[in-house]
């Protein structure tokens, strides 16, 4: 039961009054309470929050896409921006356009019908429930704004959107401080009136109680934490062990009815991109640096809402990840606590708890072996069961089947590949982003986090395959040198380099680079790319002589200590 009692607010509702649209649509005091926790295999940290107040009357919104440096009358343009523009941003930022990019298509606008805008000093905090927070209290940043409207018409009209926030930070060492300013309760604010700044407009909100990081008080241990992930392994670095073939279970202490409140709390599940993979401790990449979109590694898609799973109810205390996530792929899973909560007339608490523990995906022969010999014998890493030549290991790791003689690992094959783009990323100019360059030759991708781990060594046959030789990193020539490095020659007085058959080279990508996505994760690849045989300046083709070559991987055990 919902015991906190909120005020009404006449003097909001009266000045609304008049309005064409209802003051709940229009004005609104948003209040949020976020804080963020870190489980590893021994503690549930505070990792930082924040409290923010934001006071806004008045909004726009505008097609995006159609936002430009210039005016464009209707029927300039084809499609979605054929109206033309139809707004000028005279002051502040609208959905990302600027007074340096102030032309855009409005689709909605609603004036400031309450509040008055640029006037920071006059939004004060006046009360809030018995804590350490300092008030009265200013500091309000003003991103209020202003747009005329309709540029299309003879009576284009200014219309002010007024905006207040005001941001107290708490770092990870802040735990106890955060808890003794922002408590429960009713918080009491004044914003400057429309009609005259000097004269204060009231307006409360209510913050509620909500579930907190696993913490001990008066010996009993209250709070979240998540109980198992697949048995919870965990692994040298500081990350829990995942499933490379399996389904993974999370559960958690289901969150307690004091805390939760159905109608408007939201749980929500993903795996998150770590901005620096190898560091449990990293902060998360919400956002990929190329498209400029949310991200996450789970679900693996980008639009303009945060890629999440919605949970079918807050008290759930289990999830179910499916094996989709690449072996050697490291993130941050993330249990979000979202709340909408309308506390008042036009005021809303809109806070967030955020659960996390790192993760790891971890491709194990032994769960390969579960799943693809229930009977059979010859299970052995080195065996060969289906008797087609290769052992399970070499199709374990190459992917094809152990248990079918007719599927045998596929050999690379010499071929023109393309240049790649990623066609939802272009520069100033208009050109798409070059993900890779063309080349003549193959890849081959290395499988990360493989228990046991092995080793790649890719071979070549110049006899169709009735000897076969190594084909380390490196350069080889027509005249059959090979050299660790480019091998160099003066001419003139200029060092260049010499023409070569192949270039062999191992590369180990970062997340994202290389990628059409930027929370794909890091991978290692073999890369075999021709020298600059070619019919023009943009096609190579197979180095003279090398037609007849055959290649291979094979696949050894990584040696232990």
């Amino acid at each position: 039961m919902i015991r906190i009692k909120t005020l009404s607010l006449p003097l909001i509702s009266a000045l609304a009054a008049s309005a064409v649209v209802p003051a709940s649509a229009q004005v609104a005091l948003e209040l949020s309470s976020n804080k963020v926790y870190r489980q590893n295999k021994n503690n549930i940290n505070f990792r930082g929050g924040s409290f923010t107040t934001s006071m806004s009357d008045g909004s726009v919104t505008s097609i995006g896409g159609c936002d430009f440096i210039q005016y464009y009358p209707p029927g300039y343009f084809i499609g979605y921006c054929s109206a033309g523009t139809t707004g000028l941003i005279t002051s502040g930022t609208i959905n990302g356009a600027t007074r340096a990019n102030p032309y855009l298509l409005v689709n909605t606008l609603q004036k400031a019908i309450a509040i008055a805008p640029r006037e920071p000093e006059y939004a004060i905090l006046r009360a809030a429930p018995a804590s350490k927070l300092k008030r009265p209290s200013g500091g309000f940043k003003d991103n209020s704004a202003s747009v005329y409207f309709n540029l299309h018409t003879e009576t284009v009209q200014e219309y002010l959107l007024t905006n207040y926030t005001n941001t107290k930070n708490y770092s990870r060492n802040q735990r106890k401080k955060f808890e003794s300013e922002i408590v429960p309760g009713a918080y009491y604010y004044s914003f400057p009136r429309l009609i005259d700044p000097t004269l204060p407009a009231p307006v409360n909100a209510v913050i509620y109680p909500m579930t907190e990081g696993l913490a001990s008080k008066n010996k009993v241990q209250d709070g979240f934490k998540f109980t198992d992930v697949n048995d919870t392994n965990w692994v040298k670095g500081g990350f829990v062990e995942l499933s490379y073939f399996n389904p993974n279970t999370f559960t958690w202490r289901q969150l307690s009815p004091n805390y939760v409140y159905a109608a408007v709390d939201s749980l929500y599940f993903s795996v998150r991109v770590l901005r620096d993979p190898k560091n449990p401790n990293s902060a998360l990449d919400l956002v990929d640096n190329y498209s400029g979109q949310p991200q996450s590694i789970f679900p693996n898609y980008t639009n303009t809402g945060d890629p999440r799973v919605l949970l079918s109810s807050p008290f759930n205390s289990r999830f179910t990840l499916p094996p989709t996530l690449a072996g050697g792929t490291r993130g941050m899973a993330e249990l979000q606590m979202q709340r909408a909560f309308k506390t008042g007339g036009v005021s809303y608490d809109f806070s967030s708890r955020r659960f996390q523990i790192p993760v790891i995906v971890v491709n194990k022969y032994s769960e390969y072996r579960d799943g693809i010999f229930p009977n059979n014998k010859k299970d052995d890493l080195l065996a060969d069961a289906d008797g087609d030549g290769f052992n399970n290991l070499n199709e374990w790791i190459l992917d094809s089947s152990a248990v079918d003689a007719a599927s045998i690992p596929e050999e690379p094959r010499t071929v023109a590949n393309d240049p790649v783009y990623d066609l939802d990323f272009f520069d100033f100019y208009g050109f798409a982003r070059l993900v890779r360059d063309q080349y003549f030759g193959f890849t081959i991708n290395k499988k990360l986090e493989t228990r046991p781990g092995v080793v790649y060594t890719l071979q070549r046959s110049k006899d169709r395959g009735l000897t076969w030789e190594n084909f380390p990193s490196g350069y080889y020539y027509a005249d059959g040198t090979y050299s660790k490095i480019a091998l160099t020659a003066i001419v003139g007085d200029q060092i260049v380099q010499l023409p070569y058959d192949w270039h062999v080279s191992t590369v180990r990508l970062a997340r994202g680079v290389g990628a059409l996505k930027e929370n794909a994760p890091e991978r290692v690849e073999i890369r075999v790319e021709s020298g600059e045989y070619s019919v023009d300046e943009f096609a190579y083709v197979q180095p003279p002589g090398t037609e007849g070559d055959l290649y291979r991987t094979k696949i050894t055990l990584k040696k232990t200590k």
